[in-house]
């Protein structure tokens, strides 16, 4: 029976051109699927914590996943990677990507990535969309959160910011903020007269200098010294002869309570609360000369002051003074800084003068005078004298 049929079936296909074209097609589609079956490869792949098992005629990892419907997203993690040639056997590992919302300064992305950690992937996005985060720039969560679908992500961009306060100066990084809110995230506390560079309600920028100058008030006691003043009684010798004590005086003293206001530890500025004096000073008096004539060989001397000098002499025929005039008795040489040149002079022991010559060892309460011989000169050596400014 069997044997008749299939004598029948090629007879028809002898005898048929349909069923000769339709044996060919059923036999080359034979033959493709051979060389279908016989090129395809297999891979395990583990993802969602299951093993799948895929046949596939691509040559690459990424090709083979996009033909099957494992729902593979561009943002997956794939190991090896997409484009490691396919080889029979071969185990990929696909870590899925999740959704997330990412904020930077208010710009929100709608991104997915495959990191395990906010940081891992706030790195991941950055490289990607071109952010260019930094480590410094705050974040809503920490580092090491791990990452779930739909979570959002809020990142502000921080600002370089430099800090003095306590002594102590530092640069920190701080997303832009008003003062306040700086000092806040710092713990910086403010005392009560504390003071700032920056307004409180400044909105920091990059590169601003925030100075916390702390204002600390402190009272002291001080004592001080009260100066005695000095009593003058006219008396009877020469105006402009020194002063003679008749009793010495003592300085006072004074208590003062003052409040001193200190920046970072440095005064500034000092206030007198209240005073009073403890001792009173005692005043010195003395006797001032208040002669201004005196008699000398039945001559009167007016005068305007005196002076009290060492006087030396000195000889030298027919030199000049520093005036230019000629040398001769009642000529003397002076400190023009005590006594003008040209002034009129009488000196007690010599007589009346005229400054018209200086020296160079002739300062201040110093006179040199003339005399017409070397032997005088010798003879009146260094002397005190009473010099009268006429």
């Amino acid at each position: 029976m069997i044997h008749e049929t299939w004598m029948r079936a090629v007879a028809l296909v002898r005898t048929s051109r349909l069923a000769q074209i339709l044996a060919s097609t059923v036999f080359l589609a034979l033959i493709v699927l051979s060389l279908v079956i016989w090129k395809a490869q297999t891979i395990q792949v583990q993802i969602d914590g299951k093993n799948v098992r895929v046949i596939t005629l691509s040559q690459t990892i990424g090709e083979a996943l996009a033909h099957t419907s494992l729902g593979i997203y561009p943002e997956d993690d794939v190991q090896p990677d997409r484009n490691t040639l396919i080889s029979s056997g071969l185990k990929v590992e696909v870590q899925r990507s999740v959704p997330i919302k990412l904020s930077v300064d208010g710009r929100l992305i709608l991104a997915r990535s495959a990191q395990s950690s906010v940081g891992k992937a706030l790195t991941d996005l950055s490289e990607r969309y071109g952010l260019q985060l930094k480590d410094v720039d705050e974040v809503n969560l920490p580092q090491d959160t791990p990452t779930k679908a739909g979570m959002a992500i809020d990142v502000r961009r921080a600002a370089l910011l430099h800090v003095q306060s306590d002594g102590k100066a530092w640069d920190t990084y701080l997303a832009p903020r008003t003062v306040t809110e700086a000092l806040a995230k710092l713990n910086i506390s403010l005392g009560e007269k504390d003071k700032l560079t920056l307004a409180p309600d400044h909105r920091l920028a990059w590169g601003d200098t925030l100075q916390v100058v702390r204002v600390t008030e402190k009272e002291e006691k001080l004592q001080t010294d009260l100066p005695y003043q000095v009593v003058a009684q006219a008396a009877d010798f020469p105006v402009g002869l020194p002063d003679k004590v008749i009793s010495r005086g003592s300085n006072g003293l004074q208590e003062q309570t003052v409040k001193l206001t200190l920046e970072d530890g440095k005064e500034v500025s000092r206030e007198i609360l209240s005073q009073r004096i403890t001792r009173p000073p005692v005043n010195q008096v003395v006797s001032r000369g208040a002669q201004t004539s005196v008699s000398r060989g039945g001559q009167v001397i007016q005068f305007q002051r005196a002076y009290q000098m060492r006087a030396s002499a000195y000889s030298e025929s027919g030199a000049t003074t520093a005036t230019g005039a000629a040398v001769s008795r009642g000529i003397v040489a002076v400190d023009p800084r005590v006594i003008p040149l040209g002034t009129r002079l009488y000196v007690d022991g010599y007589g009346e003068a005229v400054a018209l010559d200086t020296g160079g060892a002739i300062k201040g309460n110093r006179i040199d005078l003339y005399m017409d011989t070397p032997e005088a000169a010798s003879n009146w050596g260094v002397r005190t004298v009473i010099v009268y400014v006429r």
